[in-house]
């Protein structure tokens, strides 16, 4: 992630540590603890549903994975709507440090 300035940094590293314990255990070892990527693609700027839709074809084997399949394959479709819609939230708040 681009990060502006120093007291940037410090608000998305804040708002990073609010990030939900399923996200920090299942996604960020490969998005990143700001969900920008890694190994995977960056989560930043997506919506709930793309996030959501995204994981789902992983899932349902549409798109395939290996590092995917494990993580997802034992998830409800309640826990990855969950993990989508923390993913989304962090991003709003980004926007709104960024918009400032």
């Amino acid at each position: 992630m681009h990060i502006r300035s120093p007291y940037e940094r410090v608000q998305v590293s804040l708002l990073s540590q609010q990030l939900s314990p399923a996200y920090r255990l299942k996604c960020s070892a490969c998005h990143d603890d700001y969900a920008n990527g890694v190994l995977g693609p960056s989560l930043l700027g997506r919506d709930a549903d793309y996030i959501y839709n995204k994981i789902h074809e992983f899932k349902t084997g549409k798109k395939h994975n290996v590092l995917m399949k494990d993580l997802i394959k034992n998830m409800s479709d309640k826990e990855i709507r969950a993990i989508a819609t923390d993913i989304y939230n962090f991003n709003l708040e980004v926007q709104k440090i960024r918009n400032k």
